[in-house]
């Protein structure tokens, strides 16, 4: 082998993805955030590289039947050139990198080119989906073995079906939706019991999710209404159902998140352990403004926050500054709702006064109360803040000093990446928009053509979620919102500039807070489901 000198840091992880977001393993995770440049396939949930770090490059390089493809051995060149180049270079796959991934010729080509690399195993499809659609490839007594096998293979060639139909476990068939007829045919023409039960699981992990059940004789039946990615499974387990039975609240619900990425990373965390299936799309970028922070406060008696942002970017200042913490001791603290008291109570510091309401007009209006006449304020905030907090307190006569601490300005695209990855690199998705699946041909390797259909992301969430009238503004700079979604807005003003923005459906949080905007959701999701009947 070819003998390249690399520096420790300069390697490639071949890292198994998984079935989903939340279904990589911790390992696999750091290496995503570690990484300098991302290579990943199709099937990945594209929420994983949001956990890419600033400056990390995604490069698209799915294969997928009846769609763009990229050759084989164009990924794998590309992987090692990327990877001549030095730095971590992740290459992310769908399920594990070695059960039907490529892993192993990738893995090939890195050793004859003398790159390092490391294998970090995934949670393949293979069980996984099954499992979450209630079937258990093995079971005591019933299968004691599981067999994983591909359905597809370029030559037309496939696995000995003789032999397949003499084993007594589970037969899992991974990329055969096209061959399923086939597939069984040729088992009961070998002696498989034409009554085993059998089933077609498609979209797997996804709100489209679809599982189709008969038995080896009857099965092809049922594959008008498949579509890929497909499983097909067959044997005793398989006309189990083990499905689960704990329905999370916001299940079978998508929701986007825009606003800044420390905020849309929170209410995601939130909206997915409530069963919601998100994306989070931050749109606004936090700049800050270190040299606008004061060094010296013997001058002030209030400080104003009204974000955790402003409190991080605060302290965070001081500390670059080397001012001691004892310089605060004599001051008051105001912050706008709950969020950002928690952000400050984190620095050990509890809020003298939060107002009965999280906007910037009660806040400066219920202020005033709690000042002495000669108190000095001072409003530590974004530049383009609400004008509201400044016009009550000018009202109330208070003297303050507005000082902008960072900028929210509206977050674009990388333009040096391909996250998310470009129509013509991926579907046409922009012309099916509304499908879960999509109707297309596929050429079989006898030439002849055959019906399938494939899942594509839905990109029509139920709702979208703003945090600030800025963000509404960042955000319907770029996109625009289907006339079913339905906005979700964290308080009045952010709810004014949506309506000025868009003529769709809208509704407000009770509680100005991301908590807040959940609780909208529940309980607007809640009243959809009760009225479907569900």
């Amino acid at each position: 082998m070819t003998q390249i000198s690399k520096t420790a840091a300069s390697y490639v992880s071949l890292v198994g993805a998984g079935c989903g977001h939340d279904l990589i393993t911790l390992r696999g995770l750091a290496a995503v955030r570690d990484a300098d440049l991302i290579l990943y396939d199709n099937l990945i949930d594209e929420a994983l590289l949001k956990e890419r770090k600033p400056g990390c490059v995604c490069i698209y390089t799915g294969k997928r039947a009846g769609l763009h493809s990229m050759p084989q051995n164009e990924i794998t060149a590309l992987l090692i050139d990327k990877a001549q180049r030095g730095g971590h270079i992740v290459r992310l796959k769908g399920g594990d990198s070695f059960v039907f991934g490529r892993g192993g010729e990738e893995v090939l080509a890195l050793q004859e080119a003398g790159i390092p690399y490391e294998v970090i195993p995934g949670i393949t499809s293979s069980v996984a989906v099954p499992e979450e659609l209630g079937i258990p490839v093995t079971h005591r007594k019933t299968a004691r073995s599981f067999t994983v096998v591909t359905g597809h293979t370029m030559d037309g060639t496939g696995e000995d079906r003789e032999a397949l139909a003499r084993l007594s476990g589970t037969l899992v068939f991974l990329m055969g939706l096209r061959a399923v007829e086939e597939i069984s045919a040729d088992l009961i023409r070998f002696g498989k019991d034409p009554e085993t039960p059998a089933a077609i699981l498609c979209g797997g992990f996804t709100r489209g999710q679809l599982r189709l059940d008969g038995t080896l004789s009857t099965i092809s039946e049922r594959l008008p209404e498949a579509f890929t990615p497909a499983i097909f499974v067959v044997g005793e387990t398989a006309g189990m159902h083990l499905e689960k039975t704990f329905i999370r609240p916001l299940s079978g619900a998508t929701v986007l998140v825009t606003g800044t990425e420390h905020f849309a990373n929170k209410l995601t965390a939130r909206l997915r352990s409530l069963g919601a299936e998100v994306d989070n799309d931050p749109c606004l970028a936090i700049t800050p403004i270190p040299a606008s922070v004061p060094s010296d406060f013997s001058s002030v008696n209030w400080l104003v926050f009204t974000s955790a942002n402003g409190v991080d970017l605060f302290f965070r200042a001081l500390r670059e500054q080397h001012v001691d913490a004892r310089a605060l001791a004599h001051l008051h603290f105001a912050v706008i709702g709950t969020g950002t008291e928690k952000a400050l109570e984190e620095r050990g510091i509890f809020a003298d006064f939060i107002p009965t309401e999280f906007t910037a007009q009660v806040l400066g209006r219920e202020l005033p109360a709690h000042l002495k006449d000669t108190d000095q304020v001072w409003l530590l905030r974004a530049s383009n803040g609400s004008p509201d907090l400044p016009e009550e307190l000018e009202r109330a006569g208070v003297s303050y000093r507005d000082i902008a601490i960072y900028d929210t300005t509206p977050l674009f695209s990388d333009s040096e990446s391909s996250y998310p990855a470009p129509a013509a690199d991926r579907s046409s998705t922009a012309e099916t928009s509304n499908d879960a699946v999509r109707d297309m041909a596929e050429t079989k390797a006898d030439g002849s053509s055959i019906a399938i259909r494939t899942f594509l992301p839905l990109s029509a969430p139920d709702y979208a979620c703003f945090s600030s009238g800025a963000d509404v503004r960042a955000f319907f700079a770029q996109s625009t919102l289907p006339q079913s979604t339905i906005g979700v807005c964290i308080g009045p003003t952010t709810l004014k500039t949506f309506r000025e923005n868009c003529s769709g459906p809208a509704i407000m949080a009770e509680k100005h807070t991301a908590e807040g905007i959940c609780e909208a959701i529940l309980k607007n999701y809640a009243c959809k489901t009760q009225d479907r009947g569900l």
